[in-house]
């Protein structure tokens, strides 16, 4: 079998699903997965009807490689598309296939990925076998040039199609009071600092919602304010954010950021550290905030900002006029590319 774009990647994300399912219908493209799933995600993380051609080839990395080589003697690809370097099987493959041939996926930043040193070495070598880099936004296309990479790079705008809504009309509100983190609690979520500053402001409300290693050690020094809601199923996220005022993401790391995307269009401006990878992109003077991710003076300036209710108003009305459908129709059109 001929394909036009065969796709590496570890695990079979809704994300990922919902943007290969559409893309699909545009050109023949074959999926590869490496993993079922991860223990630090919900398991609707990886629900999703998949409506194109792919196996999931599991096992140790050699096994792996060599199940992959023997697919690939049996099919051919116009474009490898690989998920990451980090794998033996990318690694092999990237070496045994025609540069022309190969891309690759870049999602971590130049703010947390190594530039340099022995692993540095190993993403440079690999990058050099690659034609075409995708990547999400700036601090992403600024980790490939960090690594020399000399090719086509090409902004994506994201790492997958979210369960977009229609943008909510804006409707001003009275007071900025609510506001919230979605994601799992650990370390480089930076949530002792988050929960730091809100215990520090008792007139204003924090949800956190999920689960994590650092769950019980938060939820001791936390303060009435704050509440934990454990998992929320991702369906029913969009309620929770509708019940919220802003959206807070204080991580030490971060490579994109889907959930910045999800409360921009559920109509929450945002808070963000000015480690997370979308916020060149998506965390504009229009939409949100960014903070220093070290200094709880700079978070809390943040967030007493964001009660400014004509500020905050204004915010929730650029917002409103973003539109998510086309933002998801570029990453669709740009995957379908065919050479």
């Amino acid at each position: 079998m001929v394909y036009d774009k065969v796709f590496i990647t570890s695990l079979p994300s809704f994300y990922k699903i919902r943007l290969w399912n559409e893309v699909a219908n545009r050109c023949k493209i074959f999926v590869i997965f490496t993993e079922r799933t991860s223990q630090s995600r919900n398991e609707d993380f990886y629900h999703g009807q998949i409506n194109f051609d792919h196996a999931f080839i599991l096992g140790c990395k050699i096994s792996q490689t060599t199940r992959i080589l023997n697919w690939f003697n049996k099919n051919k690809a116009s474009e490898i598309v690989f998920g990451g370097w980090d794998r033996l099987p990318n690694i092999v493959l990237a070496i045994l296939f025609g540069k022309i041939n190969n891309s690759t996926i870049i999602e971590s930043t130049i703010y947390e990925s190594i530039a340099s040193g022995l692993k540095a070495i190993i993403k440079r070598f690999f990058i050099s076998r690659m034609s075409k880099v995708y990547v999400p936004g700036e601090a992403n296309a600024m980790l490939a040039k960090a690594l020399g990479f000399k090719g086509d790079i090409v902004k994506t705008g994201g790492c997958g199609i979210l369960n977009y809504l229609s943008q909510p009309n804006y409707v001003p509100l009275r007071e900025v009071k609510n506001f919230l983190f979605v994601g799992r609690l650990i370390p480089v979520k930076n949530l002792e600092f988050l929960i730091n500053v809100f215990n520090t402001l008792p007139n204003l409300n924090l949800t956190i919602v999920g689960f994590g290693e650092l769950e019980r050690e938060l939820k001791k020094i936390a303060n009435d304010n704050i509440t934990f809601t454990g998992a929320i199923d991702n369906k029913l996220l969009s309620t929770v954010y509708k019940k919220h005022d802003v959206f807070i993401l204080p991580s030490k790391n971060e490579t994109w950021g889907l959930v910045v995307e999800e409360a921009l269009n559920n109509g929450l401006p945002v808070i963000v550290s000015d480690r997370v990878g979308c916020g060149m992109d998506l965390v504009t003077s229009e939409t949100g905030l960014i903070f220093d991710y070290r200094n709880k003076e700079s978070l809390c300036d943040a967030v007493i900002k964001m009660t400014d209710i004509q500020f905050y108003n204004q915010l929730r009305y650029n917002i409103s006029k973003i539109d998510f459908l086309q933002r998801a129709n570029n990453q669709i059109e740009v995957f379908s590319r065919i050479k």
